[in-house]
């Protein structure tokens, strides 16, 4: 069953630029989709008009069979949890637990005690509960805007660059959170690195969808990385080195359990030649620094 459904979707601002054309995508209940593509593409847009904050607009917004229309935008909200590019800008109560509960109580919603607690739960911030928000990392108030979205108990998680702005520890983290969830979610993103580990297929969007598939066809269409403003994953480009080295990749792996699988296809054909030609490859390397060293005394 398809939690969110969406056709023929176009939005053009105040001045008459055109955000979304023609926008075209379905997502089945429990799926994660992450949706990339340059600056100025429509992304950040995109998300906010699911959730009822930006209208009028054309073609058709349905959420767990409820079109999304000015008299239903507020019966909608309570099934969609947005999470915004900057926490500073979701974030201003005194205490977290006062600014988890923002939502529930906004929306009139009932046990706040109980959904405050599991928001706390869910981002792994028990202990931060009496804590000033301004106050914390970075990291901790990205936690503190998850844990406001998830104490509305939403059937879809709309996440606008969760990743950015984090340092390494936090983002693993965060990677690590959103992994585990239970949540059918639309994630915004540049990272694709973390949506290889979050995601189930990715749609590339630059005022209309581009592609549609799973991350490792994206980061096998060339054209379409370079043209989206994308940089491929580490791993990914790791396999393209390998490639060019004369050991044939079948597929860009995008994660370390594909790179394994891969890898192993190419040591099963090659045998001890790779290993044998990556240390060579070392080795001259390793001498001709030797001599350049030695050339320069």
């Amino acid at each position: 069953m398809n939690l969110l459904e969406i056709s023929g979707l176009g939005f053009a601002y105040p001045d008459g630029t055109v955000a979304l054309r023609d926008v075209a995508l379905s997502i089945e209940r429990g799926e994660k989709v992450a949706v990339v593509g340059p600056n100025g593409a429509g992304k950040s847009t995109l998300l906010q008009l699911i959730a009822g904050f930006r209208m009028p607009f054309t073609g058709r917004v349905i959420v767990s069979g409820k079109e999304l229309k000015e008299s239903s935008s507020d019966e909608i909200r309570r099934d969609l949890g947005l999470l915004f590019q900057d926490p500073d800008d979701q974030i201003f109560m005194p205490t977290v637990e006062e600014d988890v509960a923002f939502g529930p109580r906004n929306l009139d919603m009932d046990d706040i005690e109980e959904r405050v607690l599991r928001g706390l739960r869910s981002a792994g911030i028990e202990k931060l509960a009496k804590r000033q928000p301004h106050k914390l990392s970075y990291g901790m108030k990205k936690r503190v805007a998850i844990a406001g979205v998830m104490a509305m108990d939403p059937k879809v998680l709309l996440l606008d660059e969760p990743t950015s702005g984090l340092d390494p520890r936090s983002r693993m983290e965060l990677i690590k959170l959103l992994k585990g969830m239970d949540r059918t979610m639309l994630i915004a993103t540049h990272d694709l690195e973390a949506a290889a580990e979050i995601v189930d297929r990715a749609i590339v969007l630059n005022e209309s969808v581009v592609m549609e598939g799973t991350l490792r066809d994206l980061v096998m269409a060339k054209d379409v990385v370079e043209s989206a403003g994308l940089e491929l994953p580490p791993i990914s480009r790791l396999f393209k080195v390998l490639d060019a080295m004369g050991y044939p990749i079948d597929s860009l792996p995008v994660s370390m359990d594909q790179a394994v699988a891969e890898l192993t296809m190419v040591m099963d054909r090659n045998g001890k030649h790779v290993h044998a030609h990556i240390h060579e490859h070392d080795h001259i390397r390793e001498k001709a620094k030797a001599e350049h060293a030695h050339e320069t005394r």
